[in-house]
């Protein structure tokens, strides 16, 4: 049986051409060009930031970086930074490296936004194509059998984003919100469409797999 390709979305303004050109012969992926609103990249509900080690630090000194952060982290989808380059990219600018540590730090933590970090644009064409091959694979229920989250809130969300189009932040969204995760099986249509990034299609289909 033919297995339908990987679908990842890049935005029609991303200047990346090694990048693409890698992902593009991949015969389990379809490329789609389009304008994304938030990202550069899009892998079902994850949106993936691409930036330069150079653009990093140029947003850091003008300002921009941290309100480009914060969009990200408030968006409906997961999202990721991609940090591309070396340390010698950015031998000339007058900033010091302990600056940038600190700004990964609150990316991390403040914002809770992961980053991902290559060397090329070849790299990034390899972190881009493993991340679409898990993302499916969670998609379409294979799970992988590594070891389950031990607190009881982490199994919690595990369980919760076994959901339909449910990840780790809708997750958060619907625990929340109904304080148990019985509240959230036994919850209607109706309910579950008051949660923050749930539609009705998206509370139909929940309600769906419950029943």
């Amino acid at each position: 049986m033919n297995k339908s390709p990987i679908e990842i979305a890049y935005d029609d303004r991303e200047h990346a051409e090694l990048l693409i050109q890698r992902l593009s012969k991949q015969t389990n992926l379809r490329l789609v060009r389009k304008r994304l609103k938030l990202g550069d990249y899009q892998i079902n509900e994850w949106l993936i930031e691409r930036k330069t080690l150079p653009d990093l630090v140029t947003s850091l000194c003008d300002g921009r970086l941290f309100s480009q952060v914060s969009r990200l982290s408030k968006s409906p989808n997961n999202t990721a930074l991609l940090i591309e380059g070396a340390s010698r990219d950015i031998a000339a600018y007058d900033i010091t490296r302990e600056a940038i540590i600190g700004a990964l730090c609150s990316i991390s933590i403040t914002f809770n936004v992961p980053i991902l970090r290559s060397l090329s644009q070849a790299e990034s064409a390899k972190i881009i194509y493993f991340c679409a091959t898990q993302l499916n694979r969670r998609k379409t229920g294979v799970i992988s059998h590594g070891r389950k989250p031990k607190r009881y809130k982490n199994q919690q969300l595990f369980i919760l984003q076994s959901l339909p189009k449910v990840g780790p932040k809708l997750a958060k969204r619907l625990l929340m919100h109904f304080d148990s995760i019985e509240a959230v099986f036994t919850a209607s249509e109706a309910q579950l469409s008051g949660v923050e990034g749930i539609g009705r299609e998206k509370a139909r289909q929940i309600r769906q797999i419950l029943a």
